[in-house]
């Protein structure tokens, strides 16, 4: 399995598992990777059903 290997702030390197199709963990992808991009339109969808379901 592949590891992120990005530096972390304790100077070493992260060891957790990559996100398929990229070579960075969901941590160190960044907000505006296709993966960041991806997770936040899900969020977005689940908040906006949950306020038309408030309404009824």
């Amino acid at each position: 399995m592949a590891r992120c290997g990005a530096p972390t702030k304790a100077g070493g390197r992260c060891r957790r598992p990559v996100v398929t199709g990229t070579s960075r963990c969901p941590v160190h992808q960044g907000q505006w990777s296709a993966y960041g991009v991806a997770q936040r339109k899900e969020k977005e969808a689940k908040e906006k059903k949950r306020k038309i379901r408030k309404k009824r």
